[in-house]
């Protein structure tokens, strides 16, 4: 069995140490064993670190991670009980829902939407069921349409908000980048940036939807004085 120090398990998962402690005492972290005065960590904790921070990046907030972790499955796996249907891919965001998973989802607006919806790209025909390949922004979709909005008007939203956000990652990765340069002597770069894509998407999930609404209700104050 692998065995790590609180360190050791830190540079391994790109979690602080600090970070540790602080999801021992949230109870989403197992406590470590011990082997006199010192900490003792397994593959058990890496794994369940490398989840926290999967689940993390789909926009659960902690305090939801301790209960998908206390609902688990006796396999360990806990993205059965996540999302049974298909499982968590950073990589991939989509998702498929069965029809009926889709009616509850769209619940009476459906008769009028279902087409608008399969048009605009937000869903799409998948066996006996359907893949929604951007779950929050049909989400976001949908909130629109129930103040007013047509579902072509939240589809040229939804390009637009890709299109530029898509240039903000650019920059944030890049300046992430060009600084890592500058402390690693370039070296090592490209793998600090994937073992921390992750921690990015967390913090992406944890600011990014708070600034953008402040940012909007600005521009509509601003918008409605001119």
């Amino acid at each position: 069995m692998d065995r790590y120090s609180r360190t050791q398990l830190a540079e391994m998962s790109g979690v602080p140490a600090r970070t540790i402690r602080y999801y021992h005492s949230l109870g989403v972290l197992p406590k470590a064993g011990r082997a006199g005065k010192e900490a003792v960590y397994t593959g058990e904790h890496l794994d369940r670190l490398r989840d926290i921070a999967a689940m993390q990046a789909r926009g659960l907030r902690l305090d939801a991670i301790r209960e998908v972790f206390a609902a688990d499955a006796p396999s360990g796996e806990w993205h059965t009980v996540f999302n049974p249907i298909q499982p968590v891919s950073a990589d991939q965001p989509a998702v498929i829902v069965t029809d009926d998973e889709l009616s509850a989802l769209l619940g009476d607006r459906r008769p009028e939407i279902l087409e608008e919806l399969r048009t605009a790209q937000y869903i799409e025909p998948c066996g006996d069921g359907w893949r929604i390949p951007d779950e929050p922004m049909l989400k976001g979709a949908l909130i629109l349409y129930d103040v007013g909005t047509e579902i072509t008007l939240a589809g040229a939203l939804r390009k637009l908000i890709r299109a530029r956000l898509a240039e903000l990652a650019d920059e944030i990765v890049h300046t992430f980048g060009d600084a890592a340069t500058t402390l690693y002597g370039g070296e090592g770069i490209g793998d600090d940036l994937l073992r921390f894509r992750d921690r990015f998407r967390a913090a992406a999930w944890e600011v990014g939807g708070a600034t953008l609404a402040d940012e909007i209700e600005r521009a509509v104050r601003e918008y409605r004085d001119q």
